[in-house]
C-alpha cells in the first residue's frame, strides 16, 4: 500500500480551516468597522447578518478540511514496515510519517478552529452591534 495523496490536499487538510476563519475574521471585522466608525450608519446592510453567513462559509471549509484529514490520517495510519523504512531513510520523498503527522495536526487544529468560528457565529447574532463591552 503506498498511498501518496497530492501536496494541496495535504496542506488543505493541515491549514484549509485556519485560513478559512481568518478570512471570516477579517471580513468580519471590515464589517463591523465599516458600521460601526463614524459617520454613523454610513453602510445599510444587516452587518449581522453577513457575519453568520461568512461565519457558516467558515464552517463548511472548516468540516471540508476536517474530511479531507481524516481520509489521509486513514489511509497512512497503518502501513507495515513503511515507517520503519521512513526512519532509516530509505523512504520516498515526502516521508509519509510526515504526511501523517501533518493529518494528526490538521485534525487538532480545525476542530479549535471551527470552535472558534461557531463561538463568533453566536457571539455575533447575539451581540447588539456598535457597543463597546
Amino acid at each position: 500500500m503506498n498511498y501518496r495523496p497530492p501536496t494541496l490536499l495535504v496542506w488543505f487538510a493541515f491549514a484549509g480551516g485556519a485560513v478559512a476563519w481568518a478570512l471570516q475574521f477579517v471580513a468580519g471585522l471590515a464589517f463591523s468597522f465599516a458600521q460601526c466608525d463614524p459617520p454613523p450608519g454610513r453602510w445599510h446592510v444587516p452587518v449581522q447578518q453577513w457575519q453568520v453567513g461568512l461565519a457558516i462559509g467558515g464552517l463548511l471549509l472548516g468540516i471540508a478540511s476536517t474530511a479531507a484529514a481524516v481520509q489521509i490520517f486513514r489511509r497512512t495510519f497503518r502501513l507495515g514496515d513503511m515507517f520503519g523504512m521512513e526512519r532509516r531513510g530509505d523512504g520516498s520523498q515526502p516521508p509519509l510519517g510526515r504526511i501523517h503527522f501533518l493529518a494528526i495536526c490538521g485534525l487538532v487544529v480545525n476542530f479549535l478552529v471551527m470552535t472558534i468560528v461557531v463561538l463568533d457565529a453566536v457571539g455575533t447574532a447575539l451581540h447588539g452591534l456598535c457597543q463597546q463591552t
